[in-house]
């Protein structure tokens, strides 16, 4: 899917004091990750559930404009894991991802969540994409949750596809949560396909989800 694969190359949710932990193997990385249970209901019925250890990226990048050029970055540790769950949601194609960063000690991670947090107004805007096919106009807000137990700041990214032989306009969402927890940055992220929003209901639910994910990792 066009759509798809464009947003997944964008995505892609206080400082809790805790001991710095070792890296952690595979198996016992995939044990904090996301499940099918942690799913909310307002993102459908999860139908597939992956987890990948590979390295996913070179960095952590938060935002693209709409060309694809990365606008607010960081490097990223060589510990990386990915669940990404598919949902049954009505007519929209919808996924769940939780992408965890871990690096080689809390400060270290405290050091990049900082940096990205400081990068977030390059994010904001509207930008165009023109080519031979559709064309994508996309629009960035970020903001964040005062009040939860570890930080975070969110990146909403709405893109609106047009042309190119399409009969109507394609719309997209993706709503991203950073939260920095332990030696770990964890993004967890709602992707809806034929949406150009979430409801109030679902920026909640993935705040609480991103909360409680960011939890598994704020301890050894």
């Amino acid at each position: 899917m066009r759509n798809r694969a464009w947003i997944l190359a964008f995505a892609t949710a206080g400082l809790l004091a805790a001991t710095a932990t070792p890296a952690l193997a595979a198996d016992s990385a995939e044990q904090r990750m996301m499940t099918e249970k942690d799913v909310p209901a307002s993102f459908g019925t999860p139908t597939s559930r992956d987890f990948d250890a590979k390295i996913i990226g070179k960095s952590i990048g938060i935002c693209d404009n709409a060309s694809g050029q990365t606008l607010a970055s960081v490097p990223a540790p060589g510990k990386q894991y990915l669940v990404d769950i598919e949902t049954k949601n009505k007519r929209t194609y919808t996924e769940v991802m939780e992408r965890v960063y871990q690096f080689e000690s809390e400060q270290k991670a405290q050091d990049a969540f900082a940096k990205l947090s400081a990068q977030t107004s390059n994010c904001n805007g509207t930008t165009t994409l023109r080519q031979g096919g559709p064309n994508l106009k996309q629009a960035v807000t970020t903001g964040s949750y005062p009040g939860g137990e570890y930080q975070d700041f969110w990146v909403n990214v709405s893109g609106t596809w047009r042309g190119g032989g399409l009969t109507k306009p394609d719309t997209t969402i993706v709503r991203a949560m950073y939260v920095q927890a332990g030696d770990a940055i964890i993004e967890t992220v709602a992707y809806i396909n034929g949406r150009n929003s979430l409801t109030a209901t679902q920026q909640t639910d993935l705040a609480d989800l991103a909360e409680v994910l960011a939890g598994r990792w704020a301890t050894s």
